[in-house]
């Protein structure tokens, strides 16, 4: 699977476009779609995004609950109405709609960032502080990778 990764921060043009990444941009086209898909985040202040792989999965989670469900409707609804599929321009850029822009209180900057699967847009100054929590919360839960791993990772400092 083709992964997004790395934390690149540009801007907006004067007719709202914004260059995707060269990174983000190759793991979407990969993924077999020339574009990308956004929504705003549930939890954060900040879109949430991806390829076809990730839109592939939201339906595939949604189509598993019960079809008359209030929760299934609620999702659906948050995940699939405010939803937008956006095709890369020549130049690899998309325009940004405004609905999530105000959502993540983005104006003239933003940062991508990666995180596997999928990717978030965000306001610099506001991920530079989610960052930081992130990291901490990180460090805090370190060990559950040990578990996951199903064993101790090898020590590569040399220290035992």
């Amino acid at each position: 699977m083709t992964a997004f990764m790395s934390t690149v921060t540009g801007k907006i043009d004067a007719k709202g476009r914004v260059s995707v990444p060269s990174v983000f941009r190759a793991a979407a086209v990969a993924q077999g779609f020339n574009g990308i898909y956004l929504y705003p985040s549930f939890t954060e202040s900040a879109i949430e995004g991806g390829g076809q792989l990730l839109m592939d999965n939201v339906n595939q989670m949604v189509g598993q609950l019960d079809p008359y469900s209030e929760e299934r409707d609620a999702l659906a609804t948050a995940l699939f109405a405010d939803s937008h599929q956006l095709n890369f321009d020549g130049d690899g850029r998309i325009s940004l709609p405004t609905a999530l822009l105000d959502h993540a209180g983005i104006d003239k900057s933003l940062t991508f960032v990666g995180l596997g699967a999928k990717f978030q847009i965000w306001e610099p100054e506001v991920f530079a502080a989610h960052r930081s929590k992130a990291r901490e919360l990180a460090k805090e839960h370190r060990g559950m990778l040990r578990s996951l791993a199903g064993g101790p990772l090898p020590d590569k400092t040399g220290g035992g």
